[in-house]
């Protein structure tokens, strides 16, 4: 079966967007909410146990990506009887995953207090509320999260957008209107598992009705069985290094810092992963489409795909540090106030982090894509160790800097690695080509942000200002990565793939 890829990638980015629309709307609302109602300290809190449970979701190890990995091929050759048997090895990992989270949870429920350095709010019992999240995260592994890979498989992420749309927003109402109403956090907290279970019932339904013939049932042969157990080993290591890139630094800065200073490293991290999960709905939408691609399409076809890609990454990822280094300030102060803001200097930070964060996706989008987790297994532990442990060292040091500086280096370290693998695995040629291009899009997005931020500097931190200062950043980089970038090769083609797509949407 030839997956129609842009088709679905495009509605999976449409619907992806309007959903992460609403993730970011309503979670900022939420934010704002508990920080007037009930204080930075209740923020921090959340920051807290989020991570937490983000290492306590180490027990997956990879698993639902080499399953979902494992079912393009069956699905390009309509073998349902292989599909529904890997679904149901899913469905055993999953329910096994779930009960090891539970256990290690409730293990490390009588340790809490020393992972936090200040006092804790008033009239709060810190287990009952880790026990909640504990019991929303194991609910999202054991009810159906098995039929999450159907919808992935095939290309239909706009599934999981539109469910989430239909409950995101209710769920939001109802705690918020709890919380207004009750100001008490239980109170607020208690709907979590609620709406978890409801949202993964609605899912089992839709697969049920729009997939028929897929319940889980059989088992898989020795071989594919090898293969996917080989897969797992390998994402171990990817698994356990995005853990503790993403989650390890609150962890740190409750331990070394306290409650309030998570609250607002939170607020700016918020805002930065917002971004990132804009972008992410791209890159997951890709996905599916680069795999079929990889397996069905040229070598050259996909070399000249990726250089396309490349360019577009760059230009949107360079465009939005942009924005967020002139834009950080003025909304910070808008929004939490002055009493709750960084140095502009952490606001260089972050705005590097996130460059080098994202400019890394297409490459490991393509990595995931053709299932080449084994040959840079050992990628992900070397630069968790480095991570973690420059972390830990340089916290005490320099302080939050050190958490945001610990992470661009583990991310320079792992980048060429990543590059390596796939160039000599997918495209069979060296990278230089690569790094050329993409060192100068780097000078060009350096300049255009400079240009950029001394035209935003005059104006203040007040809400018209920053209309103004958002109209620059629209106008500027664009302007001038346009002017740096029109005659190459690269901008035709995506001149050419975006006309064509318009005309396919007519």
């Amino acid at each position: 079966m030839k997956i129609g890829r842009t088709k679905n990638t495009l509605r999976n980015i449409v619907y992806g967007f309007c959903y992460r629309l609403l993730s970011i709307i309503l979670p900022f609302i939420s934010r704002t909410a508990i920080l007037y109602i009930l204080g930075e300290q209740y923020l921090g809190l959340s920051s807290l146990f989020t991570s937490i449970l983000s290492f306590l979701s180490l027990a997956e190890l990879g698993v639902g990506g080499a399953m979902v990995y494992s079912m393009y091929k069956p699905i390009a050759e309509n073998d349902t009887t292989t599909i529904r048997a890997l679904l149901n090895l899913y469905r055993k990992f999953y329910r096994a995953i779930g009960t090891v989270i539970f256990v290690i949870g409730l293990c490390l429920t009588p340790f809490l207090r020393l992972l936090i350095h200040e006092s804790l709010p008033q009239n709060i019992n810190i287990y009952i509320l880790y026990l909640l999240y504990l019991l929303n995260a194991v609910l999202s592994y054991w009810l159906f999260a098995y039929k999450s890979a159907v919808l992935q498989a095939f290309q239909r992420n706009d599934v999981e957008s539109k469910i989430a749309m239909l409950i995101t927003p209710l769920s939001y109402a109802v705690m918020l209107g709890t919380l207004f109403l009750t100001r008490n956090y239980y109170a607020y907290i208690i709907w979590l598992p609620i709406f978890t279970t409801i949202t993964n019932v609605i899912r089992l339904i839709y697969v049920d009705k729009n997939f028929p013939g897929l319940e889980p049932e059989g088992e898989i042969s020795q071989e594919l069985r090898k293969s996917i157990v080989k897969k797992v080993k390998a994402l171990i290591g990817t698994k356990l290094n995005t853990v503790v890139l993403n989650a390890a630094d609150n962890i740190v800065i409750a331990a070394f810092f306290g409650l309030t200073t998570i609250a607002i490293y939170g607020n700016y991290y918020y805002i930065m992963s917002s971004i990132i999960g804009f972008l992410g709905i791209v890159y997951s939408a890709m996905t599916a489409g680069l795999g079929n691609s990889i397996a069905m399409e040229s070598v050259e076809k996909n070399y000249r795909d990726f250089m396309k890609f490349s360019f577009m990454n760059s230009w949107l990822v360079g465009w939005c540090t942009i924005c967020l280094i002139c834009l950080y300030q003025p909304f910070m102060y808008l929004w939490t106030g002055k009493e709750l803001l960084f140095p502009f200097y952490i606001v260089i930070e972050f705005g590097v982090y996130f460059y080098i964060y994202q400019i890394r996706k297409i490459p490991v989008t393509y990595k995931d894509a053709a299932g080449i987790w084994w040959e840079d297994r050992f990628r992900p532990y070397i630069c968790m160790v480095v991570n973690l442990g420059l972390n830990i060292l340089l916290a005490q040091v320099i302080g939050i800097s050190g958490i945001l500086i610990s992470t661009v280096i583990s991310l320079c370290i792992s980048i060429p690695w990543e590059n390596y693998t796939i160039f000599k695995y997918i495209f069979h040629r060296g990278s230089w080509e690569y790094y050329r291009k993409m060192a100068y899009y780097a000078v060009t997005v350096f300049i255009a942000g400079i240009v950029t931020f001394v035209a935003c500097k005059p104006w203040g931190n007040n809400f018209p200002a920053l209309i103004i200062r958002g109209g620059i950043c629209i106008v500027i980089p664009n302007l001038i990565i346009i002017l740096g970038n029109f005659k190459g090769e690269e901008f035709h083609d995506t001149k050419e793939f975006l006309l064509r797509i318009l005309k396919s949407r007519e």
